[in-house]
């Protein structure tokens, strides 16, 4: 007698059968020649009964796997036709708005940031307890939300093959004193921005009432000023937010958190100066370290010791106030060592999920802050070290950073209003301008096929030549005088940085089996604007493996 298990797997493989039948009927799916003659032979074996039903025994290996392939395209294939990316935006954005439309409101009519709202009644006089106690029902709701929506969601950003895609990652949601947008929409099709609610529901536990109250209208005030541009009627969305699937999935959460402990050991390593076999190896390291004294005593790399790029105290001082800050409430510890010594499992926990879900949807990561992109880069230059152990990093430029050398500000266009971005879009001027960037973004982003060996003079001189005819294609753009939204696109231009990172060796995200860096790491790269992916794949193989490193962004300007 068959098992439940045996009879349930059965019928699994005569459903993928069926809608493998189906798929040839209707031309969706077709063969290679060279599969055509032993799939022939096959189909000619395979019998049904008087009910249309498979006859197992007569289904082949060949066919039952080809049904596995076919049952996962169909599966594809009705999650996005389910719902279209537009009604996701839709759904996310009418629910929001439906909760925070009052405060959004006073937020535009006052013309102060959402910071400054939440901020006001979190910790004003009024009473908050109301809106604390719909903080559990609304992470609730978006939950449910996002576990029926999000999957179709990313479906549809996968399959835009002819799309620049940058994925916002490092900080709960980009910055709401500007508009991450209106820095990089002439750069790229589509941002894809994290659900802040989803990102930081774990610590909705952790913060107290006013906390939580503050980054309930805070999020909410935030992801509104994006409605905008995720929804008006353009081909490729300017914004599109999704959750993070890493963070919704208990499974892939620990998989992340796998990969950040293999980087948090390595991060210690330099710290400390000594090799650590276990995260609790190095948790007991960590505890014996009880005093201030004690850890600074053992730290052998300052530089990596890094809470926020704008702290300028003593890293005494910073280890001092640390162990009372919200990081410290996190970690449920005020011991100075553990603090220390657990500080690169968060950021390179952050760092691997970016670069996951940048491959999983044929992105680029991005991010904003400053902090964090010293990690991102940090990781970077730790998986090329642990892949390629022999070579010689010191002439090496693992991180071009453009004011890395000489502090060479550069002028690009980086603060576009969201209505002059949308008409840029809607009369089809975003092209005229991409025709014109396109040599200096060409070389800009190409910077990882350059000599690896060269001096870090060398590369940089490339890269600056890059950006000076970048220079010269903007100073065309001005000279065309342009009205969009109403303002000269002169008044776009900002003064300040671009930096690149790219590993120039090595297999991102150390630690994962060849087979699964495959599936899940082998990602275009942000190319000519804008390029398509037949393009792409005539690009010659031993390059495109040469260039498998991931490469991340980061815009910064003066304010």
């Amino acid at each position: 007698m068959k098992s439940k298990e045996e009879i349930e797997y059965e019928e699994r493989v005569k459903k993928r059968v069926l809608i493998l039948r189906e798929l040839m009927k209707e031309g969706k799916i077709s063969f290679a020649e060279s599969m055509r003659a032993g799939l022939e032979e096959s189909f000619s074996k395979a019998r049904f009964d008087e009910n249309g039903q498979p006859d197992l025994s007569t289904i082949d290996g060949r066919i039952r796997s080809i049904a596995l392939s076919a049952e996962h395209f169909d599966h594809r294939d009705k999650m996005k036709s389910a719902i279209s990316l537009k009604q996701t935006q839709e759904g996310y954005f009418n629910r929001i708005y439906g909760n925070f439309n009052h405060f959004y409101k006073i937020m535009i009519e006052k013309k102060v940031s959402p910071h400054q709202v939440a901020n006001a009644i979190a910790y004003g006089k009024q009473s908050i307890d109301h809106l604390d106690e719909a903080i559990k029902p609304i992470l609730n709701d978006l939950e449910e939300f996002w576990n029926l929506v999000a999957e179709s969601g990313y479906l549809h950003l996968e399959d835009d093959y002819n799309s620049i895609k940058a994925v916002f990652g490092g900080d709960l949601f980009p910055s709401n004193e500007e508009n991450i947008a209106s820095k990089c929409g002439i750069y790229t099709d589509t941002i894809i921005l994290p659900c802040p609610f989803i990102r930081s529901r774990h610590m909705f536990d952790v913060w107290n009432k006013q906390q939580r109250v503050y980054f309930l209208l805070k999020h909410a005030l935030n992801i509104l000023q994006y409605k905008e541009l995720a929804l008006s009627e353009l081909d490729k969305p300017i914004v599109v937010i999704l959750p993070d699937k890493e963070m919704m999935d208990e499974f892939a959460y620990e998989n992340i958190a796998k990969l950040g402990e293999k980087d948090a050991l390595y991060h210690a390593q330099k710290i400390f100066d000594r090799k650590f076999e276990s995260i609790n190896e190095l948790m007991e390291f960590g505890k014996s370290l009880d005093t201030i004294e004690k850890v600074a005593n053992e730290i052998k790399d300052r530089k990596r010791v890094l809470f926020d790029t704008e702290f300028k105290d003593s890293l005494e001082l910073q280890i001092k106030n640390q162990m009372v800050s919200d990081t410290a409430k996190a970690l449920r510890t005020d011991n100075p060592g553990i603090i220390v010594s657990m500080m690169g499992f968060g950021r390179m926990s952050v760092c691997n999920e970016l670069l996951i879900k940048s491959s999983k949807v044929g992105g680029i990561p991005l991010i904003d802050a400053p902090t964090s992109w010293e990690y991102f880069k940090w990781k970077l230059e730790y998986d090329s070290e642990r892949t390629y152990q022999n070579s010689d990093f010191t002439k090496m430029h693992i991180v071009k950073g453009l004011n890395g050398l000489d502090n060479t500000t550069l002028q690009w266009i980086g603060k576009i209003p969201p209505s002059g971005l949308i008409e840029l879009r809607k009369n089809g001027a975003i092209n005229e301008i991409r025709e014109i960037l396109s040599k200096g973004i060409n070389e800009l982003v190409l910077a990882n096929e350059f000599d690896f060996k060269a001096t870090s003079n060398e590369v940089f001189n490339n890269l600056n030549f890059a950006f000076n005819q970048h220079q010269e294609n903007i100073k065309k753009l001005v000279n065309k005088k342009w009205k969009i939204a109403g303002k000269d696109f002169g008044s776009w231009l900002v003064m300040g940085s671009v930096e690149i990172a790219s590993a120039c060796l090595g297999t991102p995200l150390y630690g994962l089996s060849t087979v699964a860096l495959n599936q899940i790491i082998d990602a275009p790269k942000l190319k000519d604007l804008p390029n398509t992916v037949e393009k792409m794949k005539e690009t010659d193989k031993e390059k495109q493996n040469l260039k498998k490193s991931p490469l991340g962004l980061m815009f910064s300007y003066k304010k």
